[in-house]
């Protein structure tokens, strides 16, 4: 399937289709009407020229009532993001035909897992995904820290890889609107780039961390060390997370991140992080 032609639905009285560039105003329009601050505006462009996955709308009487997307990472994994319907067309069975639609491209194209972020008061969403097989798999909160003196971490070496892995996988690995399995090749790279980060004695790791420095853009606001992942034992883990403060001053950015699991909050908080919003995210999975 191209996504060029239009999809019978099983409610009445709209259609979807593949966004195609002309289609920015309205889904600008739609967007603004639900969250003035809404990032998809932003990222249109990018999104509309992805032809595998593709952004998503759902159309009546030629305006845009509804768009999401479909992000399909490597072959097995799709995360779906950016649902959005408008107010006036709520109740007519959108949002669940915009994810059935991307639930059965996603399969056409191979993948065997579903994932979405939703935040944890959207009780709509939630019932939207269980009716559809979902399940929640993680909760996560956004933290930031201020930059300070301390000494920042030590680089992961290649000869580390075997190390690095055994104490991060099995982790979701959160990168910019999406959040996949983490793979081995996911540390071996961020060891070429010099963006793992360890504690611990050389050879031995017993914590580490993939962080890199984004700079300041209209979403994200100020510059930042974004720390992508971290894992190990409780308190290395506490301890990295200093250090990386100190690393954020290192890279001249105003702000150290991260988006830990609940299990890892308190240790977060230890480390001198603060909440950035009140609200926490649920991740959400099927397998397809």
């Amino acid at each position: 399937m191209t996504g060029r032609r239009t999809v019978p639905l099983v409610a009445e009285g709209f259609s979807i289709r593949a966004a195609r560039p002309r289609d920015r105003r309205g889904v600008k329009a739609l967007c603004a009407r639900i969250w003035p601050d809404d990032y998809v505006p932003e990222v249109f462009d990018d999104w509309v020229r992805d032809r595998r996955g593709r952004l998503w709308v759902a159309v009546a009487a030629e305006c845009v009532i509804g768009v999401a997307k479909l992000t399909v990472m490597g072959e097995r994994e799709a995360w779906l993001h950016a649902l959005r319907v408008d107010p006036d067309h709520r109740k007519r069975g959108v949002a669940t035909a915009l994810l059935a639609h991307r639930l059965a491209r996603a399969r056409r194209l191979g993948a065997r897992v579903a994932r979405l972020d939703t935040a944890e008061d959207n009780v709509a969403i939630h019932r939207l995904m269980r009716r559809n097989g979902f399940r929640r798999v993680e909760r996560i909160k956004y933290y930031h820290a201020r930059p300070t003196s301390d000494d920042p971490p030590r680089l992961v070496r290649a000869r580390e890889l075997a190390e690095a892995w055994r104490l991060s996988r099995g982790r979701l690995f959160h990168e910019d609107y999406v959040a996949r399995a983490l793979a081995r090749s996911d540390i071996a790279r961020a060891i070429r780039r010099r963006e793992c980060f360890a504690v611990g004695p050389p050879g031995r790791p017993s914590a580490v961390a993939i962080a890199a420095a984004q700079r300041r853009s209209r979403w994200m606001g100020r510059s930042r060390l974004r720390i992508r992942l971290v894992a190990g034992a409780r308190s290395d883990v506490r301890e990295l997370l200093v250090a990386l403060r100190g690393q954020a001053r290192v890279a001249r950015v105003d702000r150290a991140g991260i988006a830990p699991p609940s299990e890892l909050w308190s240790v977060v908080s230890a480390a001198g992080y603060r909440r950035r919003w009140h609200e926490a995210m649920d991740v959400f999975e099927r397998r397809l």
